[in-house]
């Protein structure tokens, strides 16, 4: 699994970019959100294309079926 990671930027006139990496749905906002509160006001979202995936998870286990 990928590194989780948030990137901040700040640019000249206070604006503040953040981008997830690693991450993809709904976790992605959760986790800026987290970040974010009480440090930004308001702003915009815009989504990438992680954010759209879904997201998958595997199991070991085996179950044996007998009838």
């Amino acid at each position: 699994m990928a590194d989780k990671k948030i990137v901040i930027q700040l640019d000249d006139k206070g604006g503040i970019k953040a981008e997830t990496f690693g991450m993809v749905g709904t976790e992605c906002l959760d986790e800026l959100d987290k970040l974010m509160k009480g440090i930004a006001l308001s702003g915009t979202t815009e989504k990438k294309k992680e954010f759209f995936e879904q997201e998958t998870t595997t199991s070991n286990k085996v179950v044996n079926k007998r009838d």
